[in-house]
């Protein structure tokens, strides 16, 4: 099996927390996605079991990783990867 690398900002907006990958990463910039309690860069890569504790403007989000996705899907799918 290949290993698919995708950066958190990506699958974030990919899962359709966010509306747009920028304000996926600003989450990110501004210490919105924590991973073991600490703040994630954009950058850093989703491994699948990880679980993130993400704030969007809505609300709180505690998601653990259960299939990676780097494209936007509709959200009938997107819930199947987290």
């Amino acid at each position: 099996t290949t290993k698919v690398k995708i950066r958190i900002d990506k699958y974030l907006w990919a899962i359709r927390l966010f509306k747009t990958r920028t304000l996926a990463t600003e989450a990110c910039d501004k210490g919105k996605v924590k991973w073991n309690g600490t703040a994630v860069k954009a950058s850093k890569n989703v491994h699948l079991g990880e679980e993130y504790e993400v704030k969007t403007e809505a609300k709180k989000w505690v998601i653990k990783v259960t299939g990676l996705l780097d494209a936007r899907v509709q959200y009938s799918e997107a819930i199947k990867y987290y």
